[in-house]
């Protein structure tokens, strides 16, 4: 099972995104952005799904 928080971090990049335009974009701060990516900090439910939605992150896949 791969680590969230690394996806996260990933597809972030991978959008060219700062941790403090996305964060903006969340409505959170950039320092609790990052303490989620570093593991610091868990995100709320709603704040994990509104990641996964910001970052395009599918919660189940469709299986192949």
């Amino acid at each position: 099972m791969k680590d969230y928080r690394k996806i996260m971090r990933a597809k972030r990049e991978a959008k060219g995104l700062s941790q403090h335009k996305l964060a903006q974009q969340l409505g959170i701060t950039q320092t609790f952005l990052s303490e989620i990516e570093r593991g610091r900090k868990n995100p709320s439910l709603e704040q994990f799904f509104r990641i996964c939605e910001a970052l395009d992150i599918q919660m189940f896949p469709e299986e192949e």
